[in-house]
């Protein structure tokens, strides 16, 4: 039985578990319809979306039957969120029997795909019948068109409608999806649906069609989920932001949380400056987490996190008042520079007595680069047991093998349509035999991904549902999402690229080849640099843009680290023909506010 707290009570204990933070306890208590959090990394995030929850909960703003929708841009996210909210929030609510308490009760927590197949397997009839057994379905990537033509049995132009759909959500293109919705929805339905076919944007664009069509189907939700709150709103694309402004009434209470300055993802859809088009479209009170928690044991790596984001506030002339100290690794060439990581790492683990440390070498570039595969030649020729998750999120290799997952996921509950200890087993041994027979290092990786996510990170998640297990490992298959599972992996040592490790954290971070065309890389803004022959950036209107999106990058790469991050880089570096050259350090290295402890 839910128990509502009284206001002064749940006040003090919020302030005692806030520490008095303002800046959160202002967000958790603010009495605005319409909130947009700031929330960087490290700033008390999760813990300030929770109690803000508990507060809603606890002073009866939200009715029975009614709940709150949370919303997130990752499964993995969801289900963290999920846990801790079962977790914490019987505590806060003075729940008499927490036993019985169930956040499903109060609270529908899912990415955006999560909800949508929600919505369709409700009321996906309306458009097509077998849309009801949606998790029987196949899942296929639209944006692979000769893929569509195989499957389908289509022309090459007609399963151009269904890619250029595709392109056209990753370049955020408003106006051709506007006018191309109908077309790309009906074909979904007659082309995808009709063969038990259904694609990852299709899953949203039908809901988006169905509330659309269905006008009380779209009043149902909206009066069922009067609180709307969405996590790391700065990753939203274009195809799930028009499903929210869909979701939105004027009664809608909001609250987006987000750091634009960790928004990575452009490259695959996310909107740029969506914070402050958010902001302006609903009349939002913005508010900005203000305290660092991650690095408060370490002055130095604070200070970094606050220059880093002043120069993101004013790239032209940050306000620095004070630098940080950050070491650098600096060696004559690559393979010296490999021996170095190796010799730091070393020195941690060494001084580690409780055997606990996690390590990770993250870099800007994926399995292509010459230089990061230096550093693995070094690893392996020592011995050194390390994780390979330099995966690319758009690479054959790692699309394949989630697309082949989801398939023998969606023919194992076609024979056992539930999710015990013995299905999973099975599931697996099916995996696994694919990966035997396709021997290929990427899908052994992934393979012991699949691993640690069913039979150690699943088990964490006791309290849900048989529907919510297979929604989390449906989804975890259609999100290409194994990759967030790398923290839980057993090796001291990780090495990944930097998107890959969003959301995740180490104790110690490796960020190497701080190189010209490194980082930053060719594409990103070494390729149209004005002082390639010093590295000595200046930003100017014509190359501001380019230089954000970068710092971003950088930024997320930093604050992986727990405890500390370590820069490392090669006076020689090697180039794509793997010939040595000499190079620069990177531009980022000689950001203002940065002090390099060599």
């Amino acid at each position: 039985m839910l128990r509502q707290s009284e206001p002064a009570q749940l006040l003090q204990k919020l302030k005692a578990l806030h520490s008095d933070d303002e800046k959160q306890l202002e967000a958790i208590f603010s009495t605005s319809k319409k909130l947009i959090i700031e929330a960087p990394a490290g700033y008390g995030k999760t813990k300030t979306m929770i109690s803000k929850i508990a507060y809603l909960l606890a002073t009866g703003q939200i009715y029975n039957p009614k709940k709150v929708l949370a919303l997130t841009f990752s499964v993995n996210a969801a289900f963290k969120i999920k846990k801790e909210l079962s977790e914490n929030l019987p505590h806060l609510l003075e729940v008499e029997n927490s036993n019985k308490f169930k956040v499903s009760d109060k609270l529908f927590v899912s990415n955006y795909h999560g909800f949508c197949r929600h919505i369709l397997k409700t009321y996906g009839y309306l458009l097509h019948s077998n849309l009801q057994e949606i998790d029987l379905i196949k899942s296929v990537d639209d944006s692979k068109t000769e893929e569509i033509t195989r499957i389908f049995n289509i022309s090459y132009d007609a399963a151009c409608v269904f890619s250029a759909y595709s392109d056209a959500i990753k370049n955020v293109n408003r106006q051709y999806l506007n006018d191309s919705f109908n077309q790309y929805t009906d074909g979904i339905i007659r082309v995808f649906l009709d063969k038990r076919h259904i694609s990852f944007n299709g899953i949203i664009a039908l809901t988006l069609k169905i509330f659309i069509k269905y006008p009380e189907v779209l009043q149902f939700y909206q009066d069922y989920f009067p609180v709307i709150i969405v996590d790391e709103f700065q990753d939203t694309n274009i195809l799930s932001w028009n499903l929210l402004r869909t979701l939105v009434s004027d009664k809608s209470q909001l609250v987006f949380i987000g750091d634009s300055l960790q928004r990575i993802y452009g490259f695959i859809g996310a909107i740029p400056d969506l914070m402050i088009e958010a902001e302006q479209r609903f009349s939002m009170e913005r508010i900005s987490l203000e305290n660092n928690y991650r690095f408060m044991k370490n002055p130095q790596m604070l200070q970094l996190d606050k220059n880093i984001r002043l120069n993101a506030e004013n790239s032209f002339k940050p306000a620095i008042h004070k630098n940080a100290d950050v070491p650098l690794i600096l060696a004559v060439n690559q393979l010296n520079e490999a021996e170095l990581i190796i010799q730091k790492i070393n020195d941690l683990l060494s001084t580690d007595h409780e055997k606990t440390s996690k390590i990770a070498i993250l870099t800007r570039g994926g399995a292509t680069n010459r230089n990061t595969c230096k550093i693995l030649d070094v690893f392996n020729q020592k011995n050194i047991s390390y994780f390979y998750g330099l995966f690319n999120e758009d690479s054959p290799e790692y699309l394949e093998f989630h697309q082949k997952c989801s398939s023998l996921l969606t023919e194992q509950l076609r024979i056992e349509f539930k999710i015990s200890q013995k299905s999973i087993k099975s599931f697996y041994s099916k995996v696994k035999e694919f990966v035997d027979i396709n021997r290929k290092p990427t899908f052994t990786s992934l393979l012991n991904l699949l691993d640690v996510f069913l039979f150690k990170v699943l088990p964490i998640y006791s309290f849900l549902s048989i529907e919510d297990k297979l929604l989390l490992i449906r989804d975890t298959f259609d999100n290409k999402n194994l990759k967030q599972n790398m923290e839980h992996i057993s090796e001291d040592i990780i090495v990944s690229t930097i998107h890959g490790a969003k959301g995740l954290e180490w104790d110690y971070v490796f960020m190497p080849d701080m190189e010209k065309y490194s980082m930053p890389n060719w594409h990103g803004l070494c390729g149209n640099c004005n002082y390639k022959s010093n590295c000595e950036l200046k930003i100017e209107s014509t190359n501001n843009k380019k230089f954000l999106e970068e710092l971003s990058v950088f930024y997320v790469g930093v604050t992986r680290a727990r405890k500390q991050i370590f820069f490392s880089a090669s006076k020689e570096r090697l180039k794509a023909d793997g010939n040595p050259q000499q190079t620069n350090l990177s531009c980022m290295l000689g950001l203002p506010g940065i002090t390099l402890i060599k």
